[in-house]
This record gives C-alpha cells, sequence and structure tokens, in this order.
C-alpha cells in the first residue's frame, strides 16, 4: 500500500516551476524517489528540494513521499525543521550588530555575559583546573573554537535519557543552558580558547543571549525583525518561542525509527536549531546572504566566510556556515541534525535547499548531494 502511495505521491505532488529543460526535471524526480523507504529501523518517508541555477535559469521545486508513515502526501511546500541552519541565521544577526557598532566579534565575551547572573560566567570554561572563560571572544564562539563542551554529543546518553523518560518536557533557553553545568561540562571543554576546534551548541546558546542582551527583545523576535521580516519569509518560525507562519503542513522528522516531531518537544534546539521553514524560504535566505540583502558592506560577508581560523585544526567552518566540496565545487552552507542541507556556490550560483526528514539515512547524504549538484550543473 504504501509504495503505491509513494508513486501516487510523485505525481500529484511534484510540480517544477517552468517548462525547463525536461531531461534534468525528470531526473531529479527519479533520483528523490529513489531514496525514498518508509520502512525499516532508519526510514526516509519525505524528501524535499529546492534546487535553482541562476545562470541557467533552471528552478526546480518538489517533495515527494509521505507525512511520517501516514498516507498523506507531501509536496514541496511542507514545513520541517532546518535544526543547525538556524546557526546561519544567528551568525548573521551577530554580524549586523557587528555593522551597527554594537559589538566586535574580536570582543571577549566577558564584556556581554559576565552581568547575566545565570550565565555563572566564572566557571564557564574550566580547563585541566584552569579558568580560561576571559580569553573566550564572540568569534570563538561563531566558530567553534571556544573549546565550550557541547550537551548534545558530549553528554549524549544522559541527555537522550532524559529526553526519552521526558519527552515532553517544555524548555526556555534558560532552562536548557542549566543542563550545561548539571552535567558539569564546565569542567570537561576540550581545548583551550582558540587552540582547537569543537562543535557546540552552547557557543550558539552564548550568541543568543548575547543578543537579547544588546536588542533588549527575545532572539525570536530579532531574527524575525532582522531577517524573516525583510525577506517577507511568511512559512519561517522560531518553533515553540513565537506563533506559527504558515500553511501548518509539517514532515515528520525521524531519529533513526523514533519519530521526533510526534513524540518530542525540542524546545532546547532554540539559537542552535529552532528555526522551522521550507526549502524554498532557505534558498531566499542564502541567496540573499550572497547578495548583500542582509549586510551593508562586503566586509561581512567577508569575515562569516572566513574559514582561517579553523582550517588550521583541520576543519573548513566560518562563523556559522561551511565551506563544502560538493560535487566536486566549493559551496558554503550548514547541514542540520534531521537531514537538512543548505548550500550556496558562488561561482555557479547553484542553491541547494533540501530536507529527508532523518537523521541517519541508510545511505550516504555525501553522495546523494554530489548526484543533486551534477545535475544542477547540467
Amino acid at each position: 500500500m504504501k509504495k503505491n502511495v509513494l508513486f501516487i505521491c510523485l505525481v500529484l505532488t511534484s510540480f517544477i516551476l517552468g517548462a525547463q529543460e525536461p531531461g534534468k526535471e525528470e531526473k531529479l524526480n527519479k533520483l528523490m524517489t529513489s531514496y525514498l523507504n518508509c520502512d525499516g529501523k532508519k526510514p526516509v518517508c519525505s524528501f524535499l528540494l529546492s534546487l535553482k541555477n541562476r545562470k541557467k535559469g533552471f528552478i526546480y521545486e518538489n517533495g515527494v513521499g509521505i507525512v511520517g508513515r501516514s498516507e498523506t502526501p507531501v509536496d514541496a511546500s511542507y514545513q520541517y525543521n532546518v535544526a543547525s541552519i538556524t546557526k546561519t541565521l544567528v551568525a548573521t544577526v551577530v554580524l549586523q550588530l557587528s555593522e551597527e557598532g554594537k559589538l566586535d566579534i574580536e570582543d571577549p565575551i566577558k564584556k556581554y555575559l559576565k552581568h547575566l547572573d545565570f550565565i555563572r560566567y566564572d566557571e564557564l570554561h574550566i580547563y585541566n583546573k584552569k579558568k580560561y572563560q576571559d580569553v573566550i571572544t564572540i568569534e570563538m564562539l561563531l566558530n567553534h573554537t571556544s573549546g565550550i563542551a557541547d550537551v548534545f554529543t558530549d553528554a549524549e546518553t544522559r541527555f537522550n535519557l532524559s529526553v526519552f523518560f521526558h519527552p515532553r518536557r517544555k524548555y526556555t533557553a534558560q532552562k536548557f543552558y542549566k543542563r550545561y553545568f548539571r552535567y558539569n561540562l564546565n569542567k570537561k571543554p576540550k581545548n583551550i580558547p582558540g587552540k582547537g576546534y569543537h562543535y557546540s551548541d552552547i557557543n550558539y546558546m552564548l550568541l543568543g543571549f548575547i543578543i537579547e542582551d544588546i536588542a533588549q527583545k527575545p532572539l525570536a523576535a530579532v531574527i524575525r525583525e532582522r531577517i524573516l521580516t525583510p525577506l517577507n519569509l511568511q512559512n519561517t518560525y522560531f518553533e515553540f518561542y513565537e506563533k506559527e507562519y504558515g500553511a501548518g503542513k509539517r514532515i515528520d522528522a525521524f531519529f533513526n525509527k523514533i519519530n521526533i516531531t510526534k513524540r518530542v518537544n525540542t524546545s532546547y534546539e532554540w539559537a542552535g536549531g529552532g528555526i522551522v521553514s521550507t526549502t524554498n524560504e532557505m534558498a531566499i535566505f542564502i541567496e540573499a546572504l550572497f547578495d548583500m540583502q542582509l549586510f551593508k558592506n562586503g566586509e561581512s560577508l567577508k569575515k562569516i566566510l572566513d574559514v582561517s581560523k579553523t582550517s588550521q585544526f583541520g576543519k573548513s567552518y566560518g562563523l556559522g556556515i561551511y565551506k563544502w566540496k560538493l560535487g566536486g565545487e566549493t559551496f558554503y552552507g550548514h547541514g542540520g541534525f534531521y537531514g537538512s542541507i543548505l548550500a550556496y556556490s558562488p561561482e555557479h550560483q547553484v542553491t541547494i535547499s533540501a530536507n529527508i526528514g532523518q537523521s541517519a539515512p541508510p545511505f550516504d547524504r555525501g553522495e546523494l548531494i554530489d548526484k543533486v549538484v551534477d545535475i544542477a550543473l547540467q
């Protein structure tokens, strides 16, 4: 029955903007459906894709599959949790504040966090019994070189058990932040600030608190005011921290066989991953970033793309954005835990925005994206 539903989904829900290169469209349709499998321990029930090659005038918008294990077909307008792609929006706001003289990315975080009691600033980073919090800069939070440990990866078992036993628990940003100290992660940093790279959502939580303190507004309101409203993103919102926007059509995200969307309150993601959107609107965002619609001068874009501070550690991470080789070409963007990717090639003006709704798919995601890039460049 489900195979029939998936076939019907392709026929009924796939739509292409314009009569452009039917060969490409057919290849993409077949590629997307070939990766659908809603059975087993790692189901991939849906695939959303927005693909654009602006140089060639090619635009593709498609959504195939079903919502969870239901018989409800999806289409390209369905929303999903973009997860860590949220970090690119947060970093964009930080660079905007820098342009306005409200902060400098080379400033020590002490300047912005020490007066906030709940931060427990003086205990933030203790490496080999020595305190290093005064050395941490905003830039180190942005590019994950602060050494600060991560709740999701460095206390994975403990946190996952907490979620398993209390799946509907609702968090505030401060309530979740307390877990950093509850798990003694402040005494388990991965490196001295600036001396290594360690990806941590706590870095972006701290950036969220800095933004709120400067703006004197909730982070969700700041992102809406500075990014979502100017770009007219009507189907994008900060889940749990503002009202829902859009048609309310949402795919289900899976962690292996667990339907996270149905079972878990993910309000803990906040500044590190709380945005809900569509593939089309995330594509609009990253194109606007590179088209200089979100910055006043080119230096800000150069800073956000600069991976020199992490390349010495074998990484390619700028300020809230990765530098990748996809299909042999250079792209910039970010991925998200629940099978999301957002990537842009300045050279080829190719945009890829996609979601497969599975954090651990039974296939190589890199190979899949390479195939999409190859078709986009044809």
